[in-house]
């Protein structure tokens, strides 16, 4: 009962069950009234080539045009019908000629003539309108994703208001309470105190204070980036010279051995410094954070005729193709570095990728085993030469 109740509603709607809503105009019960309209149009038609034209050829073309605007506008319902009105009107209209008007229209000569206009008219029907109800459902999909696509928009939306609602709600306390343990801090240095463990104690809470403030920092500032709140100030940026200073603060702080090649001539971009800075800093400290104990990281930069190019490569271990397409999401951490207890925030790299799509450049990572692991930056020296690049 269920099919049967399906293809009575499949014949008078026109579509299926899962075919989208339509317009006033394109509801079934206007498309059968138009196939009769339609049908009579092409009757008249025939009527007129009669008189006018004789010896016309073609005179069922109206006809199966009839046909084909019912079923193209208003589906395979209507378009049967027309069919079938069709055939009715090809046996009297049509399949008889002047000079035999007694054969009757159900004869065997009559349905032999029928027969190819039938079959062509059938085919036109059921295929254009399966064309029209295939349209309709990839409208209808093309809809629901829409409203899914909005759906997520407005998710991501929230989910940035939460986190610079809870950035905001935690950086005043945590401003308090590490100010409270460095002012407690100095009056134990100031009273020449003994207790070495009080004043540990003040010291585990001073970095773990200034860790969580310089973690809801990073959060207000990718958020910030991600808004569109903080606008670039693009300006001439040397960025041979933004990369050596980099490279050479890290190394210092790290220790660490840095080889580093550059251009031997200025490489000048428009873009914000400070934000560029920001970037190239956060791979480079990825790198030194990451890489295996007494291995070497090697800096790169160079350049063609439309774009630099920003190379770090460090021994670390490698990354898997899942790790690869993972590794600039927020918060996500490598396995190597939850078994390692390496910390990290698993913010940088998120931020570096905002800030080099914000230049329109385009960063990626690569990794080969045994060979390790190496971070690119292409920025485009100026962003309308963006377009195009890998």
């Amino acid at each position: 009962m269920k099919l049967v109740r399906e293809a009575i509603q499949y014949f008078w709607s026109g579509r299926s069950a899962l075919s989208t809503p339509v317009s006033r105009w394109q509801h079934p019960v206007v498309g059968y009234i138009a196939a009769c309209l339609c049908i009579a149009a092409g009757v008249g038609a025939i009527l007129l080539s009669h008189w006018l034209v004789p010896s016309f050829y073609f005179p069922v073309s109206s006809l199966l045009l009839a046909i084909l605007l019912a079923s193209l506008f208003w589906g395979i319902g209507p378009g049967l019908l027309a069919w079938l009105l069709g055939c009715v009107a090809f046996s009297y209209f049509v399949s008889r000629s002047p000079h035999e008007p007694s054969v009757p229209p159900l004869s065997w000569t009559i349905l032999f003539r029928l027969l190819p206009f039938a079959l062509a008219g059938l085919l036109i029907a059921v295929i254009t309108g399966q064309h029209q109800s295939a349209h309709r459902l990839v409208q209808k999909r093309a809809d629901e994703l829409s409203i899914m696509n909005q759906e997520l928009e407005r998710a991501n939306q929230l989910k940035d208001y939460f986190m610079i609602r809870a950035a905001h709600e935690l950086r005043t306390p945590l401003t308090t309470i590490l100010g409270e343990t460095q002012l407690a801090l100095r009056r134990l240095h100031k009273a020449g105190s003994t207790t070495t463990d009080c004043q540990r104690s003040f010291e585990k809470v001073e970095a773990r204070a200034m860790y969580l403030r310089a973690f809801v920092e990073d959060l207000l500032e990718l958020s910030r980036l991600r808004s569109g709140e903080i606008p670039l100030r693009p300006t001439s940026c040397d960025f041979e010279k933004l990369c050596r200073e980099v490279v050479e603060d890290q190394q210092a702080l790290s220790g660490r051995q840095i080889e580093y090649q550059f251009s031997e001539q200025p490489l000048i971009l428009q873009a914000d410094c400070e934000r560029l800075s920001q970037a190239i800093i956060n791979l480079v400290e990825n790198a030194v954070h990451y890489s295996l104990e007494h291995t070497v990281i090697r800096v790169r930069v160079s350049a063609d005729q439309t774009s630099v190019l920003f190379q770090v490569h460090n021994e670390g271990p490698e990354l898997s193709h899942e790790q690869q397409e993972r590794i600039f999401e927020p918060f996500y951490r490598t396995s190597f570095a939850e078994n390692a207890f390496r910390t990290g925030r698993g913010i940088g790299l998120t931020m570096s990728q905002e800030i080099v799509e914000k230049h329109h450049g385009h960063i990626w990572v690569e990794s080969v085993e045994g060979k390790g692991t190496t971070f690119f930056v292409r920025i485009p020296f100026h962003a309308e030469e963006s377009v195009g690049m890998p």
